[in-house]
């Protein structure tokens, strides 16, 4: 079960990426603002290339791999950053209303954001010399599988009670709209996170990862498990019986 949902997440989040988050953040910052619209929009998705561009230049750094203690990290961030960007969008639409510098601080913590999840999304899937992906016994208990679905039920439930906001007390037509198309977001987000959620409760379950590449400084095929030790750290499982619940 974990190889099949690795393999199917990478496309999952690619598709992710490019149909849902760069149309929604696109919209919502040319919707945020009125003069500068399109300045900041625009900037939205140079903040996108940027992130990408220095992704690569990461990737092309061999000390800067991924490793099994990132594998896992970077699908706890990603689980979480999905929930920031939510809320975050959800604030940034009404916090002009507060202040100037509020909103300062909210669109700076956006922005954040926003650079980290194409940075996040490439660290999932880019890097095909050092793979990892989770056992095919590692599974969620019923016990978090109703963990998943009741929190994201419960986050629905929250941004279900947008809509006894008043929009129109916004004022300027943009800011009505995108504060409507918020409301519509987040349910949607909310929806399409779940397969990370889930990812990030499997990486918690995962004590021993499955990797392949290529054996450091040749180009020889490099096939084997990862184990999480108790302190945190992951190396090189040299068990041979643990070695045949991979080879399958």
């Amino acid at each position: 079960m974990g190889k099949i949902s690795t393999e199917f997440y990478k496309p999952y989040l690619i598709n992710f990426a490019i149909f849902s988050l760069i149309p929604i953040v696109f919209f919502h910052i040319h919707w945020l603002y009125d003069d500068e619209k399109w300045y900041y929009s625009t900037g939205a998705i140079i903040l996108y290339v940027i992130a990408i561009f220095l992704e690569l230049t990461e990737l092309n750094n061999n000390e800067l791999r991924p490793t099994a203690k990132w594998f896992v990290r970077h699908r706890y961030l990603l689980a979480g950053a999905m929930i920031a960007l939510n809320i975050l969008m959800i604030v940034n639409s009404i916090i002009r209303l507060v202040g100037f510098w509020e909103n300062i601080v909210v669109t700076f913590m956006l922005a954040i954001v926003i650079m980290y999840l194409p940075i996040v999304v490439f660290f999932h899937c880019a890097d095909e010399e050092r793979e990892f992906s989770h056992l095919k016994s590692t599974k969620l208990s019923t016990k978090q599988w109703s963990l998943l679905f009741g929190f994201h039920t419960i986050l629905a439930a929250l941004y279900a009670t947008q809509f006894l906001f008043d929009g129109s007390s916004l004022g300027k037509e943009e800011l009505v709209l995108n504060f409507r198309m918020v409301r519509f977001i987040c349910q949607l987000i909310n929806i399409l996170s779940i397969p990370m959620s889930y990812q990030a409760i499997l990486s918690w379950n995962s004590d021993k990862l499955r990797f392949k590449g290529k054996y450091p400084n040749t180009t020889m095929e490099w096939k084997g498990l990862m184990k999480r030790n108790p302190d945190g750290t992951w190396e090189i499982d040299q068990t041979p019986e643990d070695h045949n619940i991979f080879i399958v």
